[in-house]
């Protein structure tokens, strides 16, 4: 089963069961980076009221893959006994073929992510032709905003600077004010070892979020 093929699948799934939706992770950065980067998995954002992470696993499972459920302790690696204990929130439901980690994949971002509603909603007026007719991806502000969340976590991803770096070598114009309200609202602050590979314009806007907080 080819990463288009499930992309597509994954996309027909979501419409037919009504939920709000937008394509997030590698298949959006790539809209806003210089140049372009493989990607493995597609990574979908959803918008729910309730039971999200039966409506993402659901989701999966029509596509033929296997539901995992990743924690917020998951993302940020700590503390141990959370991840053991499956104390936090949910984040997202990962979907593979069954007793595979990793290869091609879908991925569904769930609403419990803090930028995740705003994400979306704003993606229904971005819709991109991805070969199969328009589809709502994030915007370049919010692919910004989901590296900035991603970056907060103790390990620092290549991946996730990359992007970043990659698409503000592009130049694109974009809403700073927005970029600097959603920071200040999402607490987003670049930590002090990533500095070093943050594009100007983020530090920029760091140190006046820095500044706004004082």
């Amino acid at each position: 089963m080819s990463l288009k093929f499930l992309f597509r699948s994954a996309v027909a799934e979501l419409r037919k069961r009504g939920i709000p939706f937008a394509v997030a992770g590698g298949f959006a950065a790539d809209l806003y980076r210089l140049e372009p980067r493989l990607t493995m998995d597609v990574d979908l954002v959803i918008l729910v009221e309730s039971e999200a992470v039966d409506v993402a696993s659901d989701v999966i499972r029509a596509l033929g893959l296997h539901p995992g459920v990743v924690r917020e302790a998951d993302l940020v690696g700590r503390p141990m006994f959370a991840i053991k204990r499956k104390s936090t929130k949910p984040c997202m439901v990962v979907g593979r073929k069954r007793g595979a980690s990793s290869g091609e994949g879908v991925d569904i971002i769930l609403p419990e992510i803090p930028w995740a509603e705003q994400a979306v909603l704003r993606a229904q007026d971005h819709q991109v032709d991805y070969g199969f007719g328009g589809v709502p991806a994030l915007t370049v502000e919010d692919v910004v905003i989901a590296k900035l969340f991603a970056i907060q976590a103790p390990d620092l991803r290549a991946k996730d600077l990359d992007d970043l770096q990659s698409i503000f070598a592009a130049e694109h114009t974009m809403n700073i004010p927005y970029l600097a309200g959603q920071m200040r609202r999402l607490k987003l602050k670049i930590p002090e070892k990533a500095r070093p590979l943050v594009p100007k314009p983020l530090l920029a806007l760091d140190k006046d979020h820095r500044r706004f907080q004082k």
